[in-house]
């Protein structure tokens, strides 16, 4: 069953990378095009983006035989194999969208291809006020967080591992607003259940609900300064449509989605609600740009108790008692060759380059780590990444970085990693990254 979802998710993904490639052919375009003169308006336009990421990656655990792995947390030790980290090359990333507007109204569909499992992404429909004050409904990412909004698009490494763990989703279906000017921005939104919904069992309790905000403010906003400061609130319940305990499950990531493990992981029974604040700030000229951000996850129990686990042991909450963690991240690029990367006033968001690339492409010097905090039960960690990254043009980079990643002996990937001595994981990661935006 498995082998065939999956040749079922690499025939879809070859489906929608061909239906792109032949929108773009000469014939099939015009084609489009007389359809849309034929059946609506001239105003109507229609358009088709995505984009493809492919990793390159091999590890170097340090100590690596004084691990063990599992396959289950509560595998015997005769089922216990030798810890491996085994390098390789993935598609990452390939997603294809297709957008259209008429007049103040726009939307887009997008088909995402993503840990060997292809998900409808962005589904909306949005009209304009004005050039300045959106309101949009549909599946879309919250007005939360610069670098939950800032696009894979514009991600030259991987997400940093706070960022992976501390916001336990993506999208949801939802309504937002957002407003902007020179100086400042200003996003809110009420949102329902996840695209996961489908999922549900029957007579299930019902998905989660929350809102979320997120403002900015930009004291210098010039062609050739950016001064971005920010903070995001989120207060959502979880999502009941598997279970009515209250689950969330939380995992991060590091130094490359081609390992695709998350060692820092745990889940919570009996969750009443959780929130997320955030704060952050960037700083850009021409030549250097860096960004940071804080982020505090709090989940509060139900009157009757929670549970904890990662995998290897479990720990009890009290009703209505509050578990924090915390995190933290920055990384900081110097142009070699060109101007540093754009700013975009609509989305308080950077992009990962230039809107004008030199002759001989833009090369990009970066420098950055992140510390996690996921204690009681779940582990600590920290990252170190440099990176060198060429954009040849505004479509194209490729990327040559070498990530450190230090966890705690809590990080088990719920149970599975074993330590013979109780020290944590340390690893390296050295990955090359290829990315095609279209």
């Amino acid at each position: 069953m498995r082998s065939s979802n999956r040749s079922k998710n690499y025939s879809l993904i070859a489906l929608a990378i061909l239906g792109g490639s032949l929108l773009f052919s000469p014939e099939v375009s015009a084609q489009t095009a007389i359809g849309l003169r034929l059946g609506q308006p001239e105003e109507v336009t229609l358009g088709v983006d995505g984009r493809i990421t492919l990793d390159v990656a091999a590890f170097s655990p340090v100590n690596k035989s004084n691990f063990s792995y599992a396959n289950s947390a509560s595998a015997s030790s005769g089922s216990v194999e030798p810890f491996r980290m085994a390098g390789g090359t993935s598609i990452t990333q390939a997603r294809l969208g297709v957008f259209s507007s008429y007049g103040k109204w726009s939307g887009r569909v997008d088909v995402n291809y993503v840990g060997q499992r292809v998900t409808f992404c962005d589904i909306y429909a949005a009209y304009a006020f004005n050039p300045r004050t959106h309101l949009v409904l549909g599946h879309q990412l919250e007005p939360m967080s610069i670098g939950m909004n800032t696009s894979t698009r514009h991600g030259s490494v991987t997400t940093p591992l706070p960022l992976d763990f501390l916001i336990p989703y993506t999208r949801h279906w939802g309504l937002a607003g957002t407003h902007w000017g020179d100086k400042y921005w200003l996003g809110a939104g009420i949102f329902g259940g996840s695209s996961e919904r489908v999922q549900a069992r029957e007579n299930h309790l019902g998905e989660g609900y929350g809102v979320s905000m997120r403002a900015v403010y930009r004291p210098i906003n010039t062609a050739e300064h950016t001064l971005h400061l920010g903070l995001s609130a989120v207060a959502r319940t979880p999502e009941r449509v598997t279970s009515d305990e209250g689950i969330v499950s939380l995992g991060g990531h590091s130094g490359s989605a081609v390992e695709n493990r998350a060692f820092v992981a745990g889940r919570f029974t009996g969750i009443d609600h959780y929130t997320i604040g955030g704060l952050e700030a960037a700083y850009r000229n021409d030549h250097f740009f860096v960004q940071v951000e804080a982020l505090r996850s709090t989940f509060v129990s139900k009157i009757a108790g929670a549970g904890l686990s990662n995998g290897n042991r479990s720990l009890i909450i009290d009703g209505d008692r509050a578990t924090s963690f915390w995190g933290a991240y920055g990384f900081a690029t110097y142009m070699l060759r060109g101007k540093q990367r754009s700013y975009s006033n609509g989305s308080a968001a950077f992009s990962n380059v230039h809107d004008e690339v030199e002759p001989g492409g833009n090369l990009e010097l970066l420098a950055g780590g992140s510390v996690l905090d996921a204690e009681p039960l779940l582990g600590q960690g920290y990252e170190l990444v440099g990176a060198l990254n060429w954009y040849p043009n505004t479509a194209m980079m490729l990327g040559l970085s070498y990530t450190f990643t230090g966890l705690s002996d809590d990080a088990t990937a719920l149970g599975r990693l074993r330590s013979k001595s109780g020290e944590g994981l340390s690893y390296s990661t050295l990955q090359l990254r290829a990315q095609f935006v279209f």
